[in-house]
């Protein structure tokens, strides 16, 4: 169970996104509306995935307009100990302004059962 901050705009939550090269955490903001998972480049690179010879690409809409980026499968993703393993995920850097690094989009969603109770403030599932 995740206990909901009063208040909030935005909810974040720790994520460890693990690669061929280890295991790292990053801040991530929930995103029921992201089809995918979304790192930066640097974690991605970090972590050992190449995104710049992914053939798969992909279109986003950016505060600056549409975007080609690239599309990778990551080793698991585990967040509040709830593990998904082979995870699609979009490779691009959100700006620096941001409270988070990275969204927890459907791609990882889709695995659990979730339910959001903001009147009682906590969520239950993944």
């Amino acid at each position: 169970m995740y206990q909901l901050k009063k208040n909030i705009n935005v909810i974040t939550l720790e994520a460890e996104i693990s690669g061929r090269l280890g295991i790292r955490t990053i801040k991530m903001a929930l995103d029921t509306g992201a089809t995918y998972v979304m790192i930066p480049w640097e974690y991605a690179e970090i972590l050992g995935y190449e995104p710049n010879l992914s053939t798969k690409k992909i279109s986003i809409i950016t505060a600056s307009g549409i975007e080609r980026a690239p599309l990778i499968t990551l080793n698991s993703i585990t967040v509040l100990g709830k593990k998904a393993e082979n995870v699609s995920a979009v490779i691009h850097d959100l700006p620096q302004e941001s409270y988070v690094n990275g969204l927890l989009g459907l791609s990882y969603l889709k695995n659990f059962d979730t339910c959001l109770y903001f009147k009682h403030r906590f969520s239950q599932g993944f």
